[in-house]
């Protein structure tokens, strides 16, 4: 059985997607097909697959699987690339997407660059306390999916390599954690080095972006908007009044046909 793909990249984070919205969902394993494809050396390659389904009453759903194959209840930068494909699709600027993390809008900023902004609702504290893991301060924020953030005064290259998996450890967080290691350039500017569980390191994470820019904002570190470096690139974070919006490019990469 062969189904059609297209790729999808934002700064960097890629995913496999399959519009499946005007199709019956496949009798098949995608935890074990986000496996398969999304290995860069003996397939496609990605930071994971995601599907793009019916919604009864929105237009349309997102599921997304990371690289080893769990199903992740969001992802800001598959929800813009979302947004984008389905503006297209519909010619609407404004796209409104099911996620298991709630409903979720999309708005196309310039079709032209390709600029996209998504609310991702009211970030939170899991806790009000930091915590500390293998020495390492930082805080738990909640922006539709889990993260531990912690600002330092400067970022190695493989920091996240070298620690991202100590914190995400079912040791100490059960279903695992997305890690982000932070430092504060200006008021209005961070960068930040990136775990994904589910999908180890990355060159981007949208909500990564958000829960870094979100804590440096509650803390008093920085200020809103804020410009947040990335390997992969740059996006912008805005926290307005309880909301978080995150606006950065999406690119569309490549489509083809796999055999499932």
């Amino acid at each position: 059985m062969k189904l059609d793909f297209f790729k999808m990249q934002a700064q960097g984070n890629d995913y496999i997607y399959f519009d499946l919205i005007d199709k019956p969902l496949p009798k098949i394993d995608f935890f074990k097909l986000a496996v398969k494809l999304s290995n860069r050396n003996f397939s496609i390659g990605s930071d994971g697959i995601i599907l793009i389904l019916n919604s009864s009453a929105y237009d349309a759903k997102m599921r997304m699987f990371n690289a080893d194959g769990s199903e992740g209840k969001m992802c800001g930068s598959a929800l813009r690339c979302v947004s984008y494909y389905l503006s297209q699709r519909s010619g609407k600027d404004e796209i409104t997407v099911e996620t298991l993390a709630g409903i979720k809008i999309g708005l196309i900023k310039d079709k032209v660059e390709r600029l996209v902004t998504i609310d991702l609702g009211v970030p939170e504290f899991i806790q009000d306390e930091e915590v500390e893991i293998n020495g390492i301060k930082g805080n738990l924020i909640s922006v539709g999916n889990p993260h531990f953030v912690t600002f330092i005064n400067s970022l190695s290259e493989n920091i996240a390599k070298c620690q991202g998996h100590i914190i995400d450890n079912p040791a100490y967080f059960t279903d695992g954690i997305n890690v982000e290691f932070a430092k504060k350039i200006s008021k209005n500017e961070i960068e930040i080095k990136i775990w994904e569980r589910g999908s180890e390191v990355t060159l981007a994470c949208g909500t990564g972006a958000c829960a870094a820019s979100f804590c440096g904002i509650e803390k008093g570190i920085i200020s809103s908007p804020v410009v947040v470096q990335m390997p992969g690139g740059s996006v912008t974070v805005e926290l307005k009044k309880s909301n978080i919006f995150l606006t950065g490019k999406v690119e569309y990469v490549f489509d083809g046909s796999t055999e499932i």
